[in-house]
């Protein structure tokens, strides 16, 4: 299957960019008038000279810092305003995909009531290195790396479990865990979730001509007329994928609200210049990866079989608009799970793949006073 370009990251990349840095000091937190630390911000740069926006309050944090997982250090990004709220950690798509640039914009409402924790991941973001072995990036490592990382921040923050997020790619890891170490995990709460990859391309397809046609696009059903879903095409999976971005189907639906993001969310402080410059590199290391030299792991992918049960309580969150995941999918990988702690689904009726970026409002709603409403802490 030909990798489609990573529409999200080059995005949030683009419009959360940076400005450069200005030299900052490496002094600790500073004591505002109001006697709250201060947390993060330009006077608390990490070790390459990023930071994190600012976060006042007396038991707070903002860290952007780099911890070493599976032997190999990679970076994450912790902010909350009370470090003894639940711990959320996020799993990013892609394989290759990194949230950094858009997690503070994506989860800020979140973070009076969880500490969340946003992990660049192996290879990718401010994670990628030059040396990284590309063979070492395989799911059974992005599998133990993902434990390795929620034992860290168990033991960091003195807690038995987390809660646990998934986006897309993220949400194999997340099933995949959820599934096999449950005991760590107040609960599993899946965007985008994956299904079934082979089955999700013939359901797009047709959803892709319907959107065409209700457009009146003809050049969109002329081109997605030739590419073959029955039995499916692999090489032309990549085609459809920009044709569901190109119809507001794939990770947006409304792309005009972007630069209005951008406005607020301000400067991507948390990436230097050479982090956003290495996109390429780290999209190459990927590519040489066996998550992507042999897919047949993610063609084979089947939830429904392979995850009958799951022990934590189980929360889907879907855009009405996404059919990069279809969520009619995830609605019935639900309905069919075995999961005595509780299962649910959210559809987010004006999003598509990111409903975290696109309807940050209701679904901070939902985590809050749904989700950790019925889980606690």
């Amino acid at each position: 299957m030909k990798r489609s370009t990573p529409r999200l990251v080059s995005l949030a990349l683009a419009l959360f960019a940076p400005t450069l840095l200005t030299a900052c000091s490496d002094s600790g937190p500073t004591a505002p008038s109001d006697g709250l630390t201060v947390f993060g911000g330009p006077t608390n740069p990490a070790r390459d000279g990023s930071y994190t926006e600012a976060i006042r309050a007396e038991n707070g944090i903002a860290s952007l810092e780099p911890v070493v997982i599976g032997g190999v250090e990679q970076w994450v990004l912790i902010r909350g305003y009370d470090v003894t709220n639940p711990v959320l950690v996020f799993l990013h798509g892609g394989p290759g995909s990194p949230a950094m640039p858009y997690a503070r914009f994506s989860f800020g409402g979140l973070e009076r009531h969880f500490t969340v924790v946003t992990w660049d991941q192996r290879g990718c973001g401010k994670s990628y290195r030059a040396e990284i072995d590309p063979q070492a990036i395989t799911l059974e490592r992005m599998l133990s790396d993902t434990r390795e990382l929620i034992q860290m921040m168990r033991a960091r923050f003195g807690v038995q479990k987390v809660y646990l997020m998934g986006l897309s790619w993220g949400s194999i890891l997340g099933t995949l865990t959820a599934r096999d170490h449950p005991d760590l995990l107040h609960a599993y709460i899946g965007v985008g979730q994956v299904v079934d990859v082979e089955r999700s391309i013939p359901i797009a397809h047709a959803a892709a001509l319907a959107r065409a046609a209700d457009l009146g696009r003809d050049d969109a059903i002329a081109a997605l007329s030739q590419i073959q879903v029955d039995p499916v095409d692999w090489e032309q999976v990549g085609e459809l994928g920009e044709w569901l971005e190109e119809l507001g189907m794939g990770d947006i639906h409304d792309p005009s609200l972007l630069p209005g993001f951008a406005a607020e969310a301000g400067p991507l402080t948390e990436y230097t210049a050479a982090n956003e410059a290495s996109e390429d590199a780290w999209q190459a290391l990927y590519d040489a990866s066996p998550l992507r030299t042999d897919e047949t792991w993610l063609r084979n992918l089947d939830m429904i079989g392979q995850v009958p049960r799951l022990e934590v309580p189980v929360y889907f969150m879907a855009g009405r608009y996404d059919y990069k995941t279809p969520g009619v999918l995830a609605e019935e990988f639900l309905n069919g799970l075995d999961a005595p702690a509780g299962q649910r689904m959210f559809w987010f009726e004006n999003s598509a793949h990111v409903p975290d970026i696109e309807e940050r409002s209701p679904f901070h709603t939902v985590m809050i006073d749904t989700i950790l409403a019925e889980v606690g802490g």
